[in-house]
């Protein structure tokens, strides 16, 4: 308590330079924000360890292939001559090099219904020209899109109006000069072509994402201090609550810079969840520093401050680091950064309320408490009504707990990305009219590929994938449209055949004829559960679909870590849950030094919990990456509510008040700062819904219901416990 004392003294005799000290300090670490940038690639997701993960990793070892680029292309006929010549032109201006695999350009591979065209053409008499060029004649490019077969599909539309030029970069490729580049072979175009997949899709992510955060903190920012307003009337009470989390999320950003400077997407949420729950600090410290009005000597006011609000706000700080902290158990990257990030962002909310509230409360002669008309009516509400309001609760946690079959489970990363940007309307229309969306989904086949049983055995697979309505490619079509097709029957045929194939058709297969792959498209627009039934078809396919001398593998790629990640979404919440729940436990009784008023201050906890399932199915939200983070965020906050309000029964039963009178004071005094923490935590995070951005939308309307279910279980609920129990 000495130490306590000369912290209160020191602040209460130089107020100015504390405050001029802490300013320095939090410029000094924040100038270090600068380093913090956007990771748009979404691989960053994949968990580690997985048997998916570890079979494309294999499979980039053969080919290190990097991100793609869609052209869209649009016209009244792309098979029109004009508009074949301009695709050819885009491919030919940026795949300079056709032989360097990537090395020199990039550009691993370009693909077109244009090349194929070109390519066919190319073939001599009586198969093609025997011109490597594309033909005027409209009928003979008709007759050799009918000779291409299914792959056709991936490039052009049954209709004719739409047209794909699919870009393969190389894993090493310079990213932003191909990307430029792209732009500027598409410019000037007399078809409307249109940049898309997952590279342009990235690059945009990133840029919205940044500039959604220089959205989304002044809107906070007007939103908090609307709801501060209206609670106290007064704009000191505005800078008093806003300066200390500003400082903090500046450090937190600083800190972030120096130690895990990139972000995602997903990171833009940081920003306007410490807002609101730094200045939930801020209300808790102020408000109590106002009510001790009466107390003298002002060392002493700010000491009763600290130790007694500023006890259950350092309780509630290490509560909430828990609930965050347990978010980085998992095995996703971006969560775990995101718990980090909430961990060091809530310590230092908590530093800064803690020196700068009375500092500012000081130098500002602040004097006025929040209020809210009618508010005493809801602690004697609370008093008479308490077995009323413990039954309500604990039907609705029952029947939402029944809910819990219902949550359903998703992953879907376009939803973290902004709907109006072109990039990604556009990815819709092309997944829709193309039924795939430039993923990445294959089996690896391995044999001898100069075995004619193992060629039949890959068309087996296909066809037996084509059935189940699934699209695929694989060397095997470029075979079968070979016009030497009838050599098949040998090895030696066979031979003759894949050394007769360029470059491009031959990229999926290995140097030595023993490794292939074969891609099939999955739709990203479908629902989760399709998704997961056609990966679960392909798997069942390939293991039933022998192959002489050698294997199937199952299937990797873009949807089959979907729905590897699907899967552990119940699993990662479930632990990440429990662990928070135990270490909160354990924290509140250490802290309380009572296992009885800590159990009982997880009471809120135990009903949000409850009633979260309920929440998700009647608002349609599914778990996913994002929201699988709220039980345990919402284990942190919720018992930080039920701290303030058993640490102010304490206070109230130690100052000789009856069980009843104490509860009423708490829900009075306590309950009016934590209506108006939680309302201003929601203002802040109101903010998001300026920026289109579905994921991160759901995750903070989630947040938003279940701080003001905190609310409520904290300040009806939990009192009306404490009155029907005996001890207290």
């Amino acid at each position: 308590m000495k130490l306590l004392r000369g912290i209160s003294r020191f602040i209460v005799r130089r107020p100015k330079v504390v405050f001029i000290l802490f300013t320095f300090f939090t410029f000094l670490i924040g100038s270090q924000a600068l380093n913090v940038y956007m990771i748009s690639d979404l691989s960053v997701y994949l968990p580690s360890g997985e048997p998916v993960i570890d079979l494309l990793n294999r499979i980039q070892e053969y080919w290190p292939m990097g991100s793609s680029i869609i052209v869209f292309v649009e016209a009244n006929d792309v098979t029109d001559y004009n508009v074949l010549k301009e695709m050819l032109e885009v491919e030919d201006q940026v795949n300079k090099y056709k032989r360097d695999n990537g090395e020199v350009d990039g550009v691993i591979s370009t693909g077109s219904i244009a090349s194929l065209i070109r390519r066919y053409n190319s073939r001599q008499w009586p198969y093609g020209r025997g011109e490597n060029k594309l033909p005027q004649d409209k009928r003979l490019v008709d007759k050799y899109i009918a000779q291409i077969g299914e792959l056709r599909w991936s490039f052009i539309t049954s209709d004719k109006k739409n047209a794909a030029i699919i870009i393969q970069l190389s894993k090493n490729a310079d990213y932003d000069k191909v990307l430029q580049e792209t732009e500027n072979a598409i410019k000037g175009r007399s078809a409307k072509m249109t940049l898309t997949g997952p590279l342009p899709i990235s690059k945009s992510t990133e840029k919205r994402s940044m500039s959604n955060m220089r959205i989304i903190f002044p809107v906070a920012i007007i939103l908090v201090t609307l709801v501060i307003f209206i609670f106290h009337r007064t704009f000191k009470s505005v800078i008093i609550a806003f300066i200390p989390p500003a400082y903090s999320i500046i450090i937190t950003f600083g800190i972030l810079g120096i130690v895990w400077p990139g972000l995602t997407p997903f990171s833009v949420a940081i920003g306007a969840l410490l807002l609101g729950l730094g200045v939930d600090y801020s209300i808790h410290l102020m408000n109590r520093f106002v009510e001790e009005k009466n107390v003298g000597d002002l060392v002493d006011r700010v000491e009763k401050t600290l130790r007694s609000t500023g006890k259950a706000v350092l309780l509630s700080t290490v509560t909430t680091m828990i609930g965050f902290g347990s978010l980085m158990i998992s095995s996703m990257s971006p969560i775990v950064a995101f718990g980090f990030a909430c961990v060091v962002g809530i310590l230092f909310c908590f530093i800064s309320s803690c020196v700068l509230v009375p500092v500012l409360a000081l130098i500002l002669k602040f004097e006025k408490l929040g209020r809210l008309p009618g508010w005493k009516k809801v602690a004697r509400f609370v008093a008479e009504n308490r077995l009323r309001l413990i039954i309500l609760a604990t039907v609705i946690a029952i029947f939402s707990a029944a809910c819990f079959p219902m949550i359903e489970t998703d992953v879907n990363y376009l939803e973290m990305a902004p709907q109006d940007d072109p990039v990604i309307q556009k990815m819709y229309e092309y997944s829709e009219k193309f039924g795939g969306g430039g993923q990445f989904n294959v089996v690896l086949v391995e044999g001898d590929l100069t075995n004619p049983e193992v060629i039949k055995a890959i068309k087996e697979f296909q066809d037996k994938l084509k059935a189940e309505g699934i699209s695929s490619v694989s060397i095997v079509d470029g075979l079968i449209s070979s016009p030497f097709r009838k050599l098949l029957q040998t090895r030696e045929g066979i031979k003759f055949i894949l050394n007769k194939l360029n470059d491009d058709e031959k990229f999926f297969i290995s140097e030595d004829y023993s490794k292939t792959l074969v891609l099939f498209y999955v739709s990203p627009t479908l629902s989760m559960k399709e998704r997961e039934s056609i990966v679960d078809k392909v798997d069942w396919i390939a293991a039933t679909t022998p192959i002489p001398g050698g294997s199937i593998s199952m299937a990797t790629g873009t949807e089959a870590i979907n729905v590897a990640i699907n899967n552990m979404l119940f699993d990662q919440q479930t632990r990440s849950m429990i662990l928070a729940i135990a270490l909160v436990a354990i924290a509140v009784i250490i802290i309380f030094r009572s296992t009885f008023y800590g159990m009982v201050s997880l009471i809120p906890v135990i009903f949000v919990l409850m009633w979260e399932p309920g929440l998700l199915t009647s608002l349609d939200i599914s778990l996913s990456v994002v929201t699988i983070s709220i039980a345990s965020i919402m284990i942190g906050t919720s018992v930080d509510y039920g701290i303030h309000i058993t640490q102010r029964i304490r206070e109230g039963l130690e100052d000789g008040l009856s069980k009843k009178e104490a509860m009423v004071s708490a829900v009075e005094k306590t309950g009016l700062s934590l209506a108006e923490a939680a309302f201003t935590t929601v203002a802040g995070l109101l903010a998001v819904y300026v920026v289109n951005v579905p994921g991160t939308q759901e995750f903070c309307t989630m947040i938003m219901f279940m701080i003001l279910l905190s609310w409520f279980a904290a300040t009806m609920i939990l009192p009306a416990f404490y009155l029907f129990f005996k001890r207290g």
